[in-house]
């Protein structure tokens, strides 16, 4: 059946205006890291500011978008599907809320002793951990997150195209499959956030990060199989 299928690969005019707000997200934060670094830091890469709250929404809206996949096509689909949806709801909204402290600033709600011994900034999340010596950032959200993106966004596009027995089994667990120019888009601006002259700048990447595994969601390669239109 996998051989009657239609794989979209073209790019569709909301990933080109998603491209195009990273772009121009990443032009004014080049712009101002080059020009004013102490604005670049205070008032675009700053802690609650704009980029932050934006990371946020859209891990949430990921959620969302796949919350109202497991409620609409639930019915059509195997337990495969519910789990790899629930799992990636779950992993979704873990994300937003981290990103903003699971609303701590918000509500304005203070640490726990936990947090205050063991969080480097003192916040109620756990990216910003540091335990025994270990900083739990740059372990799991900073390597691991490299690797998975790697293999995800860089490997998996191709080798789902060429085989076949991979195709199948992304397709029995319903793991949407990121289009190859998706890996080529994001490769293109972690090169150019890089090269920010800033030591500051996990914000402009996080912020595009979301939006990709957003547009990872919506049209993914194997979209055919993995949601019911």
């Amino acid at each position: 059946m996998q051989a009657k299928i239609e794989h979209k690969t073209g790019i569709t005019a909301l990933e080109a205006a998603a491209f195009g707000v990273m772009a121009v997200v990443i032009a004014v934060g080049f712009y101002l890291a080059a020009t004013n670094d102490d604005l670049f830091r205070s008032l675009y890469i700053v802690e609650d500011g704009f980029l932050e709250y934006a990371t946020s929404f859209m891990l949430f809206a990921t959620a969302v978008l796949c919350s109202l996949r497991l409620v609409r096509d639930r019915a059509y689909h195997t337990k495969a599907f519910t789990l790899t949806y629930v799992l990636i709801v779950v992993l979704m909204i873990f994300g937003a809320g981290e990103e903003i402290s699971w609303g701590q600033r918000i509500f304005n709600i203070e640490s726990s002793e936990f947090f205050l011994s063991n969080n480097r900034q003192y916040e109620t999340n756990l990216h910003n951990m540091e335990i025994n010596g270990v900083n739990i950032n740059k372990l799991i959200f900073s390597k691991g997150l490299v690797l998975f993106l790697i293999l995800f966004y860089l490997i998996l596009p191709w080798v789902y195209r060429r085989n076949g027995a991979v195709a199948r089994m992304f397709d029995r667990l319903y793991i949407p499959v990121p289009k190859v120019h998706f890996g080529f888009a994001m490769l293109a601006a972690g090169l150019i956030i890089d090269l920010i002259p800033s030591g500051k700048k996990g914000e402009l990447n996080e912020v595009c990060l979301s939006i990709f595994f957003f547009l990872t969601l919506l049209t993914p390669h194997n979209k055919p199989v993995v949601v019911r239109d």
